[in-house]
């Protein structure tokens, strides 16, 4: 909406500027009283159950749940909480980003979509080790056009939407990215691109292999103990998977709403993965940019955020690895598969290893040479495939163009 300030006073423009004023003062005292009530809870609750978890300033990091508000084009915006613990104790689940198409390829002149996107493949691969391997048959997320990143890792969406980028990588593609890829990025976002760049989606994950320091239902109790408040309302509250008769195959706790831009999943990551002993548990929390701005910083440390996310979740201040999570995760699928196999397959096999004299015999019959099924490929950088900027490009005969132009 524009202002025509020939037609506005200057003690009409006062009155605007003094009400604007008082929004913000109005909104941050909110914010100070939701930040009080917020750490008053954490408080009882920390005091309550000290015997059964550490103390959650073991590592003498000091607590911020409140966020800030910040003014950005005339809307009042959230920036999420920073938890000082350090930026290793949880990893990047997924990522989204957003930003100009010229900062993939600043000092350099392209004049075709083709060209931007050999620059955009350049980029992330540089980044995560791999680049855009094939374009896909339609766009996506309101683009024209779409692409996707190594084996299948994450989607690139170009054309349209005001000449801007949007990079998306899943979480097998943030397992997959070559080692430093966080610190990568944020220096690409921070240093080297425009104002337009932005973190439009960030996943923030913290695995307990044990179940004994958080699980599924001592989130629920969290929950009921007001420690997912952030103040005002209760966030939604969802139970997925049987809790009245647990039968193994895992059970998941949502809380928030994805449209509201901070949603919370806690779930039992082993069982859902088919080990139904599993005490393997994953808290997760997506933040996307709806009235919030994500810091490039949170690239750097995950845990700080994550560990300010909720009141309920002060206590995550232990060390995590992607590479420990990824070996964890398939080690459970192929236990998984080979209990599968046995059960519906064992007998046919039996009856083929005594029609054949030997197992080895049996085996080649029926076996699939070079393939590997899915679930079990372990992600990485270098089984991506080749990318489009690495291929050749068939340069135009000039004899036989102008040939055909003036034929």
């Amino acid at each position: 909406m524009s202002l025509d300030v020939g037609r506005v006073s200057a003690q009409e423009l006062a009155q605007i500027s003094e009400s604007v004023r008082q929004s913000i003062q109005e909104a941050n005292e909110r914010l100070a009283n939701s930040k009080a009530a917020a750490l008053a809870a954490e408080r009882e609750a920390e005091q309550a159950s000290a015997a059964a978890r550490p103390p959650s300033t073991n590592r003498g990091g000091k607590s911020e749940i409140g966020a800030r508000l910040v003014l950005e084009d005339g809307q009042v915006k959230e920036i999420p909480a920073r938890r000082g613990y350090g930026g290793d104790h949880a990893f990047i689940d997924w990522m989204n980003f957003t930003t100009d198409e010229t900062d993939f390829f600043f000092g350099y002149q392209c004049i075709s979509d083709d060209e931007i996107i050999h620059r955009i493949s350049k980029k992330c691969q540089e980044i995560f080790g791999f680049g855009i391997t094939a374009e896909r048959p339609t766009g996506a997320n309101f683009y024209h056009c779409s692409y996707v990143l190594g084996d299948k890792y994450g989607m690139v969406c170009h054309g349209g939407q005001k000449s801007t980028v949007l990079v998306m990588l899943s979480g097998e593609g943030c397992a997959a990215a070559r080692e430093g890829w966080e610190a990568r990025l944020h220096d690409f976002l921070e240093n080297k691109c425009g104002a337009r760049a932005r973190i439009t989606r960030l996943d923030l994950a913290h695995d307990v292999y044990d179940g004994v320091r958080y699980s599924v239902d001592r989130a629920d109790a969290d929950f009921d103990a007001g420690l997912f408040n952030c103040g005002g309302r209760n966030p939604n509250h969802e139970y997925r998977g049987n809790w009245k008769q647990p039968t193994g195959k895992g059970r998941t706790l949502y809380i928030g709403n994805r449209d509201n831009g901070k949603f919370c999943r806690v779930y039992e990551k082993g069982r859902q993965l088919g080990d139904k002993a599993s005490e393997w548990v994953r808290v997760e929390v997506e933040m996307k940019s709806v009235n919030r701005i994500i810091p490039f910083d949170a690239l750097l440390r995950p845990g700080e955020y994550l560990a300010a996310s909720y009141p309920a979740f002060a206590w995550i201040n232990e060390r995590q690895e992607r590479i420990l999570t990824t070996k964890k995760k398939t080690e459970i699928t192929y236990a998984a598969m080979v209990a599968w196999l046995k059960r519906q397959c064992g007998a046919a096999i039996n009856v083929l290893v005594a029609m054949e004299g030997t197992t080895d015999l049996a085996i080649a019959k029926i076996i699939r040479e070079g393939e590997i099924p899915s679930r079990l490929k372990v992600p990485d950088w270098r089984f991506a495939g080749e990318s489009f900027h690495e291929q050749q490009r068939i340069q135009p005969d000039a004899e036989m163009f102008f040939q055909a132009a003036f034929a």
